[in-house]
């Protein structure tokens, strides 16, 4: 071998040991990145001595006026994540399906902070089972015919969305929403982003369950990958800037979690 190809040979190897520790390096950041990315945590923090109970396939908000001498206590379970990157329904949807695991049908909210000394967002539910029979009683104790209708999730996001509602311009700060009751006969206009943009029209109907509609992509995470939602999705997608959330029990915990701005 002539001393340039030596030289050259050495030169490459070199440089092929460089990008391989390069390389090796990008792997160590990228791993790292995705265990900050993906922190989140479930955990089982009370359980009953409940036995023989089936996968649960609803996870339903009881309502205050639900009589829960009828609902049978299955566990309290906690999901937690770093602050900047939760979202309230990826918390939710962890809950849920650690609850439904353990047969348990429908929940109260126990506990939720969010930017606590340790800069996370833990939500905490009670959960419970509960029979049809019952099930079907808390859903009659639903409110009838209102809309909901969120901006941005986090308060400290500080950013604001404006909506016509009505034709009348609405500003919905970070963390709050709207909230409109619908009267017999009475027709509700919702649009966002002028003449190119999205309209919803509302109307009145008998014994209609509540409506929740999102304006950003808060809402909108991780639909596809939440197996334990049988034959149904969090979210309907409605236009693209207006997008229905339909999963009224996640609905009613962004309403118990938020605050209304209107």
């Amino acid at each position: 071998m002539t001393l340039v190809r030596i030289l050259t040979y050495r030169t490459n190897s070199v440089a092929d040991s460089k990008r391989l520790t390069l390389k090796k390096l990008l792997i160590v950041l990228a791993t790292l990145a995705t265990v900050e990315t993906h922190s989140q945590s479930v955990k089982v923090l009370y359980k009953s001595d409940i036995k023989n109970l089936s996968e649960g396939k609803k996870f339903a908000y009881i309502e205050p006026a639900t009589d829960t001498n009828f609902l049978q206590y299955v566990a309290t379970i906690q999901a937690k994540d770093k602050n900047k990157k939760s979202v309230l329904e990826n918390l939710f949807a962890e809950i849920r399906k650690e609850a439904n695991k353990l047969g348990a049908t429908c929940y109260k909210i126990n506990f939720f902070t969010r930017g606590s000394s340790t800069n996370e967002a833990i939500l905490t539910l009670d959960c419970y089972f509960a029979y049809d029979a019952t099930l079907a009683t808390n859903t009659a104790n639903h409110e009838i015919n209102v809309v909901y209708i969120f901006g941005k999730e986090k308060e400290d996001d500080g950013r604001t969305i404006s909506v016509d509602v009505n034709d009348s311009v609405q500003e919905i700060k970070a963390g709050t929403f709207l909230k409109y009751t619908l009267k017999e006969g009475e027709e509700l206009k919702i649009s966002k982003g002028g003449f190119t943009g999205a309209t919803v029209w509302l109307k009145w109907e008998a014994d209609k369950q509540p409506q929740f509609y999102t304006l950003t992509g808060f809402g909108l995470s991780d639909i596809q990958q939440q197996p334990y939602y049988p034959g149904q999705s969090s979210i309907g997608f409605n236009t693209g800037r207006i997008n229905k959330i339909t999963d009224i029990s996640l609905g009613l915990l962004l309403v118990n979690l938020l605050k209304q701005c209107n």
